[in-house]
């Protein structure tokens, strides 16, 4: 199932990419795929359908994922880190909500991608198609510090140089 809807992102990546080539309007359809997700997930969470919640929480921790895969700490310099700091949180919460089928951290990073969207919404794409950083990146809310990260396998060292989307390509954040 997971390989499916990776599959279907995937797809979804390289179309806003042939089509726009507009980096911002991807990251808006990741924000909207994971705040339908964790709406879905809410709903059938309150309906008693903890399969269906379940379900819907890995989707949106999947997109989340993906977005914290993608930053570029090269260019992002700083708000590329607390990006990363935020993203890391979110997907936390997601695993403690799903855990303890919580409905008030689901709603919590729904929130969190809201205030995002409304910053990446309103920047205007530059001359090269990318977004300029908007300021409403920058988390609104403070957010606690997450938990130190666990031990990541050795990777090759051209794949640990550069965090890159599915297609190769990188998503970047200028600073």
């Amino acid at each position: 199932m997971a390989k499916g809807y990776q599959q279907h992102y995937t797809q979804a990546y390289q179309k806003a990419q042939v089509q726009t080539n507009d980096q911002r309007k991807l990251i808006l359809m990741l924000y909207d795929g994971a705040i339908r997700f964790l709406g879905t997930a809410a709903e059938k969470l309150n309906a008693g359908d903890l399969y269906g919640c379940h379900s819907n929480l890995i989707r949106a921790k999947s997109i989340i994922a993906e977005l914290l895969s993608s930053l570029n700490f090269e260019q992002g310099g700083e708000i590329a880190k607390s990006l990363q700091h935020l993203y890391s949180y979110m997907f936390n919460e997601l695993i403690d909500a799903n855990l303890h089928k919580d409905a008030s951290r689901i709603n919590h990073v729904m929130h969190l991608l809201r205030e995002l969207r409304v910053g990446w919404q309103s920047v205007k794409p530059g001359p090269d198609s990318r977004p300029a950083v908007p300021q409403a990146a920058k988390p609104a809310v403070p957010v606690p510090a997450p938990a130190p990260p666990a031990p990541v396998p050795a990777q090759p060292a051209a794949q640990a140089a550069a965090p890159q989307g599915p297609t190769g390509r990188r998503i970047t954040v200028k600073g």
